[in-house]
């Protein structure tokens, strides 16, 4: 099973709850927005590569702090999240556990994970398997931060670097969570990238990762912020490609500034579509003098590739 997201966990001298509930991959960025909303930090996302469709979510609560009438509570907030999508979800699990080491236990069944036509995303604490050889690894422990390249919205960046290489080009990576992209970027030949996140614990996660990797900071540029502190920051030539996977609301809030950096005949990629968000996002961008490149889509999640020839 491959974790996408993880909140840090921790030991403690009191039973624990641990809800378990399977979904479908289009509710994972809800379930993160509505889990942050009520403040439960404990939990974790997993996924088996050999699974499309679903995977599973883990909610480790305080046995002391959450009455019966709170886990309903959680419980029914999570099946209203799946109605806007059509879905339903299937009955979950609550199971009293006892103390364990919560910051090693969702690492146990995280597995090599080949991506696209070269790239493999490896656990740090793993060997790279033999059969494997011949890929670009990309060592990787995702910490607290979102990314790890099992969610179809990040694959799809993933499989569109590897493509089409991003040899000698300058990059930015905007809410570069785990710096997943930043780094498979680096790896297939980009010159350097500068990667901004609103989230200190990503920050932390895209350094490690960064070292992990022997990218030394002058390759790997990474920033507390968004694009404003991308603009004060980046190289006087300005950015050739811009990766963006990130949910359409926020994307649209950055689409008006991404003229400020791009390059002459620079593009941009945007990921964390929903299908349905296509008509919408190209209704956005389409009068701000940017042209459609190229569409992709995987599961529920689409990809889009912009370039605007003006200099």
């Amino acid at each position: 099973m491959l974790l996408e997201k993880n909140i840090d966990l921790y030991n403690s001298q009191v039973p624990w709850l641990r809800l378990e509930q399977e979904f479908s991959f289009e509710l994972e960025d809800s379930i993160f927005w509505l889990l942050s909303k009520l403040d439960i930090h404990r939990f974790s996302f997993e996924h088996d590569p050999d699974e499309n469709y679903t995977q599973t979510l883990f909610i480790w609560l305080p046995l002391n702090e959450w009455s019966v009438r709170d886990q309903e509570t959680l419980v029914q907030s999570l099946i209203s999240l799946a109605k806007p999508f059509g879905l339903t979800l299937p009955e979950c699990k609550w199971i009293q556990i006892k103390d364990e080491d919560w910051s090693l236990s969702w690492k146990r069944n995280w597995k090599p994970d080949p991506v696209g036509k070269s790239i493999l995303i490896l656990p740090a604490w793993l060997d790279v398997p033999e059969k494997f050889l011949e890929r670009k690894i990309i060592r990787l422990d995702p910490g607290s931060a979102f990314g790890t390249g099992s969610h179809p919205s990040t694959r799809l960046c993933i499989e569109a670097l590897d493509n089409e290489p991003p040899i000698g080009q300058t990059i930015a990576d905007l809410g570069c969570g785990s710096g997943i992209l930043s780094l498979t970027a680096l790896k297939l030949g980009a010159q350097r990238t500068f990667s901004v996140d609103t989230d200190s614990l990503a920050i932390s996660a895209t350094k490690i990762n960064s070292s992990l990797n022997n990218f030394p900071e002058k390759l790997l540029n990474v920033f507390l912020g968004s694009i404003e502190e991308l603009q004060a920051n980046m190289p006087e030539k300005k950015i050739d490609l811009i990766l963006c996977n990130i949910l359409a609301p926020v994307i649209k809030s950055l689409g008006p500034n991404f003229n400020k950096i791009i390059a002459y005949k620079g593009k941009v990629i945007l990921s964390g579509l929903l299908v349905e968000q296509i008509k919408e996002l190209q209704e956005f961008f389409l009068p701000l003098g940017w042209q459609i490149l190229d569409i992709k889509t995987k599961d529920q999640w689409a990809l889009m590739v912009m370039s605007q020839d003006l200099p």
